[in-house]
């Protein structure tokens, strides 16, 4: 969207309010200010809930007067900082509309801030903000850009930079380093080399205990998540070299660095240490089809679960015993998954909602750590179909993720030859496919058709009572549909009968 097609939507009804207070008075200025004015100059699409409004020349109790009488304002507790959370008449999106404000940290909390609002004008305002190219504001009545930081000119050069000293920006709020990283992968940009030092010298800052309450860093595990999963879910190879680069990958995942310089055995990982082998699984997963179904979207559930797939390998090295041998890394992917929950609860990665697309979902990240070896050393011909259907024809779509996820894997499991091996993977594909078609299941379908029979119907028919013996002929009966030796209810009765 370009500014002129900006200023022709502000015709709409839901900005009403803007005309009537520039109409009200000739002192009152309204700002469109963050990160919708820099989409705008990049002819980015700007979501039409997703803006943001500072109002200039109005005392505070004018504005909330006004506010409320145009529609509604929320009750929440940004109102003490002269923000309003305000839902026009008639409207069910809301936008956030806030006084020009200036801001100082006290050096404890990250709540411990102290604001003022009388006075300032939108330079003061756009004076405390982040980065420059979301320190731009768009005067709504006359549609001229106020840029006093030069975020034009980094936006158009692609680079991250702070407003003022990078040092006073992070101490003041150091979640501005995790902002600073996913904007960087968000929008493909560099980081001006001054910021990227003041990350660097400032990163220790994001876990420090607050003084009165050594329960709580400074900046909470959910804004962590938030803005690691928002990065990581654009572009999984950047944000984990950034996050190395700047050092936040020793601070807040040290698993994850912990597998750099970690050897593999040269005969199955030509392509290098475990950290090496990761980076390139994340990078062809993009590559990756879905065999189950035709849902071609990567979830985040999945690319968390390839990051930490061989999370377990440092802890679980063994070095060959002699000439003959190689390195080992037995059982890590049991180690791998228990290691996998502690992340994932020390961060807090579950407390996105479901609604963003970055909600976590635990025991399926631990799932698929657990058995991701499963495509690798198995033997498909000697697998019970039943065992198939538990692992691949899953409701949730999970066994489609693990084919995926082994197929990444493969794909950066690189032999001297130089060519991954994908002949158990292809031998899996196959079996799976001929149980599709022995038992008639379309390509759209997640699962296998239902069982012929109930527990009901065994009981009914052996005279037994529930119990164990009833699981195992189900089971016996199942698997004789999934090799279409049996298709009706009335061959699977008889069958149990001779059972």
């Amino acid at each position: 969207m370009k500014i002129e097609e900006f200023k022709n939507s502000l015709k709409e009804k839901r900005f009403q309010f803007i005309r009537k207070i520039h109409k009200d008075s000739s002192q009152v200025k309204v700002f469109l200010v963050g990160g919708a004015v820099r989409d705008l100059i990049n002819n980015s699409a700007v979501p039409p809930e997703d803006l943001d409004f500072v109002v200039e020349g109005i005392e505070r109790n004018e504005l909330e007067e006004f506010l409320e009488k145009n529609g509604i304002v929320k009750d929440v507790e940004s109102r003490a900082f002269g923000v309003f959370i305000f839902i026009p008449k008639g409207e069910k999106n809301s936008f956030d509309i806030a006084l020009p404000r200036d801001e100082h940290w006290l050096g404890e909390g990250y709540k411990d801030i102290e604001v003022k609002t009388e006075g300032l004008s939108i330079k003061d305002d756009l004076a405390r903000r982040d980065f420059t190219i979301n320190a731009m504001a768009l005067n709504l009545r006359n549609f001229e850009l106020v840029d006093e930081f030069k975020g034009k000119e980094d936006l158009k050069n692609k680079i991250i930079r702070t407003v003022g000293k990078p040092e006073e920006r992070f101490q003041e709020d150091p979640s501005r380093i995790l902002r600073g990283v996913r904007f960087a992968v968000q929008l493909n940009f560099k980081i001006d080399e001054a910021t990227f030092v003041g990350m660097k010298d400032k990163l220790i800052e994001i876990t420090k205990p607050i003084e009165d309450d050594i329960s709580k860093k400074r900046v909470a595990e959910e804004v962590i998540a938030k803005e690691f999963l928002k990065a990581f879910n654009k572009n999984l190879v950047k944000t984990l070299k950034l996050y190395d680069q700047v050092g936040l990958l020793e601070e807040l995942l040290d698993e994850v660095k912990a597998m750099q310089g970690v050897k593999q055995p040269q005969n199955f990982h030509s392509e290098g240490d475990v950290y090496k082998h990761t980076l390139l699984a994340l990078d062809k997963l993009k590559e990756s089809k879905p065999v189950i179904g035709k849902d071609n979207k990567i979830s985040i559930n999945l690319k968390l679960a390839l990051l930490f797939h061989d999370i377990g390998k440092p802890q679980t090295y063994t070095p060959p015993e002699g000439k003959d041998d190689r390195i080992h890394f037995n059982e890590h992917d049991e180690i791998g998954a228990k290691i996998v929950k502690e992340i994932i609860d020390r961060l807090k990665l579950t407390s996105q909602a479901p609604e963003s697309g970055l909600h976590v979902d635990e025991e399926t990240v631990i799932w698929l750590v657990r058995k991701h070896m499963i495509l690798i050393t198995a033997k498909p011909e000697e697998m019970k179909l039943t065992t198939f259907e538990k692992y691949f024809f899953r409701e949730d779509g999970v066994g489609d993720e693990l084919l995926r996820l082994s197929w990444a894997d493969i794909s950066a499991t690189i032999p001297p030859s130089g060519k991954p091996d994908y002949s158990i993977y292809n031998a899996f594909v196959k079996k799976i496919n001929e149980i599709r078609e022995t038992v008639k299941t379309k390509q759209k379908e997640r699962t296998l058709p239902e069982s012929l029979i109930n527990g009901n119907d065994v009981m009914k028919v052996l005279k037994i009572k529930s119990g164990p013996r009833v699981g195992e002929v189900l089971a016996k009966i199942r698997e004789l549909q999934l090799k279409g030796t049996i298709k009706t209810k009335e061959e699977a009765l008889k069958k149990v009968k001779n059972l």
